[in-house]
């Protein structure tokens, strides 16, 4: 299986409450299936320390829950990385089978079918095609599918939401995504009420009230989806230092 059920990320199992059921693709994060699924990341396994890209693989939350606690979890991840980069066709077209029975699954439980296919990683799924010149999201055009991302320039169909991802200690990419309408997630080490970038104040969401990342907008005007940091004290310090994570203290939070 390729996709993991709704019930089973603590996260995404919100959802379920706002009538949504959300199946995701959890692949290996950053390189440590020998693949790097998260091009904007210095790869874990090269301890790439390179200062245009970001260091949120060292934090990933894909490290979390079970994978922290089951091997197996994370030998799954890495064993349907391998398959997408060594044999993709045939994995495009089982992912293909596993959104159809997951959409009629959803429907007999009565909710919504939505899917995240980057979990853990950052692949433009926009640009595999599957069959009929088509990629997975126009071959389930009535369906929503929704991801976070790093990458400021891809160009998705209207039912594939992208909420781009604050990774850097300068503000460039996360103002120009916000100011093209893209809402912006933002870890926290305590969440504000409102965040100026730029000389713009923009409203901060609860990210961790759901994993549903769509139809957030306010007033039609882009948000800041906040996301407490989750980690230990030392890697806080350490993602706040890489512009990962920001403060509580930063100047630019209003509480």
């Amino acid at each position: 299986m390729l996709l993991s059920k709704g019930e089973i990320n603590h996260k995404m199992k919100k959802n379920i409450k706002l009538g949504y059921y959300t199946s995701s693709l959890n692949l290996a994060h950053s390189d440590l299936s020998g693949f790097n699924v998260c091009p904007i990341a210095n790869k874990l396994t090269e301890n790439e320390n390179n200062s245009n890209k970001s260091n949120c693989s060292s934090c990933c939350v894909g490290y979390n829950g079970m994978a922290q606690v089951f091997e197996p979890v994370m030998e799954s991840r890495i064993n349907k990385t391998l398959t997408y980069f060594l044999d993709k066709q045939a994995f495009l077209e089982r992912l293909a089978i596993e959104v159809n029975n997951a959409i009629k699954l959803a429907k007999k439980k009565g909710l919504k079918p939505t899917f995240r296919l980057n979990a853990y990683s950052d692949i433009r799924f926009e640009n595999d095609i599957i069959e009929d010149n088509k990629n997975i999201f126009e071959l389930f055009p009535n369906v929503t599918f929704y991801d976070y991302t790093k990458l400021t320039n891809r160009k998705t169909p209207n039912n594939y939401q992208l909420t781009y991802s604050h990774n850097k200690p300068d503000f460039k990419d996360t103002s120009t995504a916000l100011k093209n309408g893209m809402n912006v997630a933002i870890v926290f080490e305590k969440l504000p009420k409102m965040i100026k970038i730029e000389g713009i104040k923009y409203i901060v969401i609860d990210g961790d009230k759901t994993d549903l990342r769509i139809d957030e907008k306010i007033n039609g005007k882009p948000v800041v989806v906040g996301l407490k940091f989750k980690g230990s004290k030392k890697k806080l310090e350490k993602a706040m230092i890489e512009g990962f994570a920001l403060g509580k203290d930063n100047p630019s939070l209003s509480y």
